[in-house]
């Protein structure tokens, strides 16, 4: 039985590729060894503030920083690397549940879904370099109360990238506008 001989160009080929692949290993390591000792750590923040609005006039605002979850990081990595999904994070969700928010959620515990305040894609808006929002306001048709939202990569689903807790909104359907505000950021410490 005989093989088929590979020509010199084919192989010059392989060995450019096989060079090709382990410098970049090497270089995936030096990085790997050399970021933490030159103090360039990337930082990623969310904020949300939240206003209430009745009949036009801002009766209450709130800001804190919010919580990051495991699958939201696990989302900002997929994206970075190059093994993203096609979907954006924009869409906003808001619930009544008096609960801390956790690394480990993958949805705000029961989610609002009827009078108005359902998840909906937001607005994205670029802020500068590495900064961004995404802003969804809610102009209710029942009157409720919200005090927990959350930023969703999918408009359905357990696709959490990020939570906070805010001071207890009751709002009026018909007169209130609910206007919430994820302000995001990635920089190197």
């Amino acid at each position: 039985m005989s093989y088929p001989q590979k020509s010199k160009k084919e192989l010059n080929n392989k060995n450019k590729i096989s060079l090709l692949f382990r410098f970049s290993i090497l270089f995936t390591v030096l990085i790997a060894l050399l970021v933490p000792q030159y103090g360039y750590n990337p930082v990623i923040e969310a904020h949300v503030t939240i206003r209430h609005y009745r009949n036009g006039i801002l009766i209450g605002t709130d800001h804190h920083p919010g919580v990051l979850t495991n699958i939201g990081a696990d989302f900002i990595e997929q994206q970075i690397s190059g093994s993203a999904s096609t979907t954006n994070a924009i869409y906003i969700a808001v619930s009544n549940d008096a609960s801390t928010p956790q690394v480990t959620w993958t949805a705000i515990p029961n989610e609002i879904t009827t009078g108005g305040m359902g998840r909906a894609a937001g607005t994205y808006i670029n802020d500068g370099i590495g900064q961004w929002n995404v802003t969804k306001t809610y102009n209710p048709t029942e009157s409720g109360s919200c005090q927990l939202t959350g930023l969703y990569y999918a408009s359905s689903g357990d696709y959490l990238l990020c939570a906070d807790t805010f001071a207890q909104i009751n709002y009026q359907g018909g007169t209130d506008t609910v206007e919430i505000i994820w302000s995001l950021s990635v920089s190197g410490a």
